[in-house]
C-alpha cells in the first residue's frame, strides 16, 4: 500500500517535500516490513515451544496423534503435501520490504 501510494501520487523530483514523502514512505515501508517479519519469527519460536511440550505430553497418551500427522506429511520434507507456514506467510512482507526498498533507491538514483 505505502509503494502504491507513492507510485501513483509522487514522483522523485527535486522539490523539498516530494523528495521527503518519496524517502520517508520508503523507509517507513521498510520499516513495518521488518517489524512483521520479526512478529512472525516470534511466532514461529513461540510454536517450537509449544509443539515440544505438546510432543512430551502425546508420549503419555495412547494415540501418537503429532507424530502420525507429521508422518503423512511426510516431516514437512514433499512441499506438494506441506508449505511450513511460517514460509507462506512471510511472502507478504519480504515483497512490501523488497518494493519499499526500491522506492528507497529509486530516491538515490532518481
Amino acid at each position: 500500500m505505502v509503494v502504491g501510494i507513492a507510485s501513483l501520487r509522487l514522483a522523485p523530483t527535486d522539490e523539498p517535500i516530494n523528495m521527503v514523502l518519496f524517502l520517508g514512505l520508503g523507509i517507513l515501508g521498510v520499516i513495518l516490513s521488518s517489524s512483521w517479519l520479526i512478529i512472525i519469527r516470534s511466532y514461529r519460536q513461540l510454536n517450537t515451544g509449544k509443539f515440544k511440550s505438546l510432543h512430551e505430553l502425546e508420549k503419555q497418551m495412547s494415540y501418537p496423534f503429532f507424530t502420525r500427522e507429521w508422518e503423512f506429511l511426510h516431516q514437512g520434507r514433499d512441499y506438494r503435501r506441506y508449505w511450513k507456514l511460517t514460509v507462506v506467510e512471510t511472502f507478504l512482507p519480504m515483497t512490501f520490504f523488497l518494493a519499499s526498498l526500491l522506492l528507497i533507491l529509486l530516491y538515490w538514483i532518481i
